[in-house]
């Protein structure tokens, strides 16, 4: 590179400057968080869109169906529960009953959205987790809900009802924190 040189005739002269002919790319529109918590993971993102029927594929239809069938059940049971404890005057069961009602349709709703919008394969005990494998969960989950519900009226015992009540909502929790994991890439073979 060729040193400059400077007149010294005009002691106001501008100096001659380069002035970069490629800019660094702009920056992409990103949102208020991603400015403020650069690096933050956060799991509770929700879109209601992960429950609409308005789709062509015939598989994301079912899948929507299923979830919106678990939501839809679990809803009515916990309703009947609640005109249970005030047919029995357990005015605190029912508050309590109602608050839990409440919160567990929200973590059920975003749980089932994870699931149904998870996409790539996930590595679970040495073995691949796709999406047929959560098709599969919703629909069995849907299936053993609607046991669950006509259970309740053909002599399903109490003890039953809690332990299939609790252990659904526990398996949907871990097939949603499974969904939560990053998927593995597709493996190249060129």
């Amino acid at each position: 590179m060729a040193p400059q040189t400077i007149e010294v005739d005009a002691p106001m002269a501008p100096r001659p400057q380069v002035f970069p002919q490629e800019l660094p790319p702009r920056p992409q529109p990103t949102s208020w968080r991603e400015r403020n918590c650069p690096g933050f993971r956060g799991c509770w993102h929700f879109s209601w869109e992960a429950y609409s029927l308005n789709t062509s594929d015939i598989s994301v239809l079912a899948r929507r169906i299923c979830m919106i069938t678990i939501l839809g059940v679990r809803t009515a049971l916990s309703i009947l529960g609640l005109f249970f404890r005030a047919y029995s005057g357990a005015i605190i069961g029912m508050v309590i009953g109602s608050i839990l009602a409440v919160l567990g349709f929200i973590f059920v709703a975003w749980c089932l959205a994870r699931i149904g919008e998870a996409t790539g394969t996930r590595k679970v005990f040495g073995i691949g987790v796709g999406r047929l494998q959560f098709d599969i969960f919703l629909l069995l989950a849907a299936l053993i809900h609607i046991g669950i519900l006509t259970g309740i009226f053909n002599g399903m015992s109490s003890l039953g009802f809690l332990i299939s009540w609790y252990g659904m909502w526990l398996l949907i929790f871990a097939v949603a924190w499974i969904t939560s994991w990053t998927p593995e890439e597709a493996n190249s073979y060129v």
